[in-house]
């Protein structure tokens, strides 16, 4: 019913824009793809064969129409959202969930996670999932005599780096945080620069919420949030300083889908993030830092461990990122540098959660492997980086006129060893938040901090202006600690006597269509 009423609200604004010639209707604004993957992975779990293969396809659409100078409707409309081929998604390329003839064979497992994404699970069986979903309808107004800018309706969320706040706008990223939202936001002369400041007013009610472990079935509120970003050019160097601040946060039925029941609520909670961006000629930096402001968990649905009140204790994310353009280097377009900590939860506190509620959004691009199935899949949220620690180096380089190459190196390190104990031994089963696939917990046994080094590389064929053919080879080799994650998490699903390898690897092939350019 919902699908449907977004839906006809989309098509009523559409055909009553048709008759009139004076209306824009272009392809605009976001990113309109079609993607299809096609993924094999290996040594990446020790739930199954140890081998999965799996093909799936995005088609997004973002339409927008200039009703005039002022007034601009846009939506973000995804046909088909990662639909895998066969398998359990409502059969939508034949073949039978568990049969051996679909495109994604009999290995695919609903602890399985892709990209930081469920593509398995309640979600995927269900008849509706991934065919047309409204990402975003939004009015962007801009108010007369000069009294700022107004967006209304569901929207991005977008902010720095896009750590937490992330609209999703990266085609080979997938998810991203959408809100209902009523923004105002007008700039004003501050010195030698600019100051805009931001007020907004949040509905969370679809998609990935602020905290992890949902399935996008929590609803909560904020009743006024603010950021403020300053702006100033420095000589050569352009400098920009934001913060912003939710003060007041609540939110219901979250991590639902870890088998906690839907009878948490989140109140009196907070968010903050800090933000610094230096640009120059041939440099860019960019800071992020995200807090959890701590509160409370009310109503818990945990059978045999008491009634009571669990609290959320301070987090932090963080991340930083600096790149070159060194003009010396002609098939060398950018070099760069980046770190990250993503705050784990610490498992000797069982009643307060000090991290893994904040991982870094699931639309974070790190890599295809690691931090995009291995540690999801593992600790079972929706996100990127979780309660890790992670320096990574990469390129972009042109080896020919069609032919581009992205290599890069990550290493990673836990950052709480014990962030996968139980609750308490005595409720032994009860898994910590992120606990494993199946809800039983992983393990009270500490893990080793380091985590492993991922060595990647990204091969993009140029087929056609607007059409490219990217080929990804990823190789872990892990440390002890994924190691004890790979085998705790194997143990806490009954698959006893299972011993991690040296080495994950996934090869990917990625067709992308970019619409736009074609639209144009």
């Amino acid at each position: 019913m919902i699908q449907a009423r977004w839906l006809i609200i989309f098509f009523a604004v559409l055909g009553m824009s048709v008759p009139s010639f004076a209306i824009d209707w272009s392809l605009g604004g976001f990113p309109s793809y079609l993607r299809t993957r096609a993924r094999f992975i290996d040594n990446a779990t020790l739930l199954n064969d140890e081998r999965i293969s799996v093909v799936d396809t995005t088609l997004r659409v973002t339409p927008q129409l200039g009703l005039s100078d002022a007034v601009t409707v846009r939506a973000q409309v995804d046909v088909a959202s990662n639909m895998i081929w066969g398998g359990a998604t409502s059969h939508f390329f034949g073949g039978t969930f568990g049969e051996d003839d679909s495109v994604v064979l009999s290995d695919l497992r609903p602890s399985d996670r892709f990209n930081g994404a469920i593509l398995t699970g309640n979600k995927a069986i269900d008849d509706d999932y991934g065919f047309f979903t409204v990402r975003m309808l939004h009015a962007d107004i801009v108010l007369p005599n000069n009294l700022g800018f107004v967006r209304i309706g569901r929207q991005p969320f977008d902010w720095g780096l896009g750590i937490l706040a992330n609209g999703g706008h990266d085609p080979h990223s997938d998810l991203g945080f959408v809100v209902d939202r009523a923004l105002w936001l007008k700039s004003f002369p501050a010195g030698a620069g600019t100051f805009t400041l931001v007020l907004v007013s949040d509905v969370f009610n679809n998609g990935n919420t602020l905290f992890a472990g949902d399935d996008g079935s929590g609803s909560g509120y904020d009743i006024l949030a603010a950021a403020g970003i300053y702006n100033q050019q420095m000589g050569d160097v352009n400098v920009t300083v934001g913060a912003y601040g939710f003060p007041y946060l609540h939110q219901n039925n979250i991590f639902s889908d870890i088998g906690f029941g839907n009878d948490f609520d989140v109140d009196r909670t907070s968010l903050y993030s800090g933000l610094l961006v230096l640009k120059g000629s041939s440099w860019s930096f960019t800071y992020e830092v995200q807090m959890f402001g701590g509160g409370e968990l009310t109503n818990p649905a945990l059978g045999a461990l008491p009634a009571g009140e669990f609290e959320f204790d301070y987090a932090f994310d963080m991340a930083a990122r600096l790149e070159l353009m060194p003009s010396m280097m002609a098939q060398v377009s950018t070099i760069g540098l980046e770190a990250g900590w993503a705050q784990g939860d610490d498992g000797s506190t069982p009643l307060t959660i000090e991290g893994n509620a904040l991982p870094f959004s699931p639309a974070y691009n790190v890599d295809n492997l690691l931090f995009k199935h291995v540690i999801p899949t593992v600790y079972q949220i929706e996100g990127s980086v979780i309660n890790a620690i992670y320096a990574r180096v990469y390129a972009n380089m042109q080896l020919a006129e069609n032919l581009g190459f992205t290599p890069q190196v990550l290493i990673a390190w836990n950052d709480e060893e014990n962030a996968v104990s139980a609750f308490d031994s005595n409720y032994p089963g009860i898994a910590d938040f992120g606990g494993g696939a199946g809800n039983r917990g992983i393990s009270s046994t500490e893990v080793e901090k380091y985590l492993g080094t991922e060595i990647e590389g990204t091969l993009s064929w140029t087929l056609h202006p607007g059409v490219n053919l990217d080929f990804i080879g990823s190789l872990v080799l892990a440390g002890d600690g994924l190691k004890d994650l790979l085998e705790a998490h194997a143990v806490a699903n009954e698959v006893t006597n299972a011993t991690a390898d040296d080495t994950i690897w996934a090869f990917q092939s990625r067709l992308m269509v970019y619409i736009d350019q074609f639209a144009k």
